[in-house]
């Protein structure tokens, strides 16, 4: 080969290596900034944020630590999570504030589970709705019991315009139990035709002190400078079938779990219309559903016919979240994304907007 001929096979070589580099590159940026897959160590998993963000509750079962903040880390994210004052995924609210109120409640997910504090559903609904005052007293993995129980002792002077309830799968079975994620909680029972409040106050269980248990390290090794890449641990998770379970099949609940919570929800109802506002549901679909995955049937129907017969306002969140190109859920877990707090949180103010101009004597 001539010394012109080397030259050029180099020059083509070195050529396709920086050609290559620039589309592993483009392919690494996209995605970070549209499908995230960040690697985390399961030995830095600590999702049960005993002590610093989650505290026994005698009245509530658990509740948010009042000023409280930590780092959680998951499958998915690694989230700093800062609590108000009263122990709400929240800011700060100055007293005396007229503006009427939109109240959120619900679990995980109106409480932010995975993202951070400025992707939050309700952060954004906050700036893009700012003639409102925003009030978050969700948190993780209560019941509509316990969303009951937190917003009829929660007091502000003031106009309440809307209760919000994000109502996911699992809560029909939460209500009727007075144990869940591992957990004592309150439950209510009817009584006659009333309901009744049991196992308050909540005993204090050991768990609460017990450290969180050890997780097993990676099922397979990383080496630290491929994990920070994106696409090379999407490659590497997709031949490994990874281990980690699937999201599991959430228990719906009887007929007697779905009686209780109709009235939970008319309990709530009253408690809004109390306060000059109404309550409006809005269900999270499950990642199941969104995903298209065979023979699902979404458990929505039900409760929203027992919304119907109770003349309470509803929406279901599965239409703007199917409608979404970019992916809403994270790849592990169940939760939504910062994508899928964007498309709610728009479907929401829309629905919230639409209402409002509907409403007798409101200029539209």
């Amino acid at each position: 080969m001539t010394a012109s001929r080397a030259r050029g096979a180099a020059g083509n070589a070195a050529l396709a290596l920086v050609s290559l580099g620039l589309c592993l590159a483009a392919l690494e940026i996209g995605y970070r900034v549209l499908d995230p897959f960040p690697y985390v160590d399961p030995r830095e998993i600590n999702q049960t944020e005993y002590g610093n963000l989650s505290r026994h509750d005698p009245v509530l079962g658990w509740s948010g630590v009042p000023g409280g903040a930590g780092e959680i880390v998951t499958w998915s994210s690694r989230v700093r999570v800062e609590l108000n004052g009263l122990g709400h995924r929240d800011v700060e609210h100055a007293p005396g504030d007229a503006r009427p109120a939109l109240v959120f409640l619900g679990d995980s997910f109106a409480w932010g589970f995975e993202v951070a504090t400025e992707a939050m559903l309700v952060s954004r609904l906050r700036s893009e709705l700012p003639d409102r005052a925003i009030f978050n007293l969700s948190h993780r993995g209560w019941g509509t019991d316990q969303s009951l129980l937190a917003f009829e002792a929660w007091r502000r002077e003031g106009p309440v315009e809307r209760v919000v309830l994000l109502f996911s799968e699992n809560d029909v079975a939460d209500n009727a139990s007075g144990l869940r994620h591992g957990k004592l909680k309150p439950h209510f029972a009817v009584e006659g035709n009333e309901l009744a409040l049991k196992g308050v106050p909540v005993p204090r269980m050991q768990a609460w002190d017990d450290p969180p248990p050890r997780r097993s390290p990676p099922p397979w090794p990383i080496p630290r400078g491929l994990a920070r890449s994106h696409l090379v641990y999407d490659v590497l998770f997709r031949l490994s079938g990874d281990p980690r379970p699937a999201e599991h099949p959430a228990e719906r609940g009887d007929d007697a779990a779905l009686e209780l919570t109709e009235r939970l929800l008319a309990r709530l109802a009253r408690s809004a219309r109390s306060r000059g506002g109404e309550l409006l549901v809005a269900f999270v679909p499950s990642k199941r559903e969104i995903e298209g995955e065979p023979g699902y049937a979404p458990y929505q129907a039900r409760v929203a016919a027992r919304c119907r017969g109770l003349g309470i306002d509803h929406v279901d969140l599965a239409d703007a979240l199917r409608g979404s190109w970019r992916r809403t859920y994270h790849r592990l877990d169940m939760h939504w994304n910062r994508v899928g707090h964007a498309v709610a949180a728009a479907s929401l103010r829309d629905e919230l907007v639409r209402r409002r101009r509907a409403a007798p004597g409101d200029e539209p």
